[in-house]
């Protein structure tokens, strides 16, 4: 398997997204958090993804050069649309918007729609988190993307639905709880897919909702699907975040 040093990856994720007909900025704001995410142990929503990435461009699902849009607002609250932008951009201005309002008003709480895929969830309450602010986020994926069987089930109906939660301290790093309400990552799975390694028991099913640790028949085809964290609780969580978010 070939090594590449963290900046020498960047460079050739920022040269893929370019080449690809992304903005000289997004393309460095889409490979740092990818590369980002890998540094920090997250492979699952690292360079793994650029693939994907290109292929919703060359499917024109990404808006280049989109930025948010404030449909409505007040003095603590925002709805905004994101016009369908890279995520890593429309997840960084919606937060800006979220801060900026928090610190004027004492709590800010912003909704944003119409997103392409954000990456790493931790990363935005993290933007708060570092300028001395508690921060809450749920996101889901507005029907796309269905991974997670119903506890009992065994067809796919929710997305991960990840929560993220990040406090600030006085003379540390912050507190970052960054979880999706399935068992695992979809990102992960794959990640063991391409290295042949089986996936930990508990995790995934076949497409006849019988468990198994193999990760080529939880994506198929048929496909399978992943467990809910927490059994029915998770799924719990995971509903409510696809009704409220």
């Amino acid at each position: 398997m070939p090594i590449f040093q963290a900046e020498k990856l960047k460079q050739i994720s920022n040269k893929v997204f370019f080449a690809a007909g992304a903005l000289a900025d997004e393309a460095r704001i889409v490979s740092d958090a990818l590369l980002n995410a890998n540094l920090a142990g997250h492979d699952s929503h690292g360079v793994l993804r650029i693939p994907e990435y290109v292929r919703w461009m060359e499917q024109k699902l990404v808006t280049i050069g989109a930025h948010i849009r404030v449909v409505r607002e007040s003095e603590s609250f925002a709805v905004v649309d994101g016009g369908w932008g890279f995520g890593q951009v429309i997840g960084r201005e919606a937060m800006e918007v979220a801060i900026q309002k928090c610190q004027h008003a004492g709590v800010g709480t912003v909704a944003l729609s119409q997103c392409c895929h954000i990456g790493r969830v931790g990363d935005y309450p993290r933007m708060a988190a570092d300028k001395g602010l508690a921060a809450v986020m749920f996101v889901n994926t507005h029907g796309g993307g269905k991974l997670v069987a119903p506890w009992g089930g065994r067809e796919r109906r929710l997305s991960a639905n990840p929560i993220s939660i990040a406090i600030p301290r006085k003379n540390a790093r912050p507190i970052v709880v960054d979880i999706s309400t399935s068992a695992i990552a979809e990102g992960k799975v794959r990640g063991m897919f391409n290295r042949k390694e089986p996936v930990p028991p508990g995790n995934i099913m076949d497409a006849d909702g019988v468990p198994t640790t193999d990760a080529g028949k939880f994506y198929g085809p048929p496909a399978g699907a992943l467990y809910p964290f927490g059994g029915h609780k998770g799924f719990a969580l995971g509903l409510v975040t696809d009704i409220l978010v």
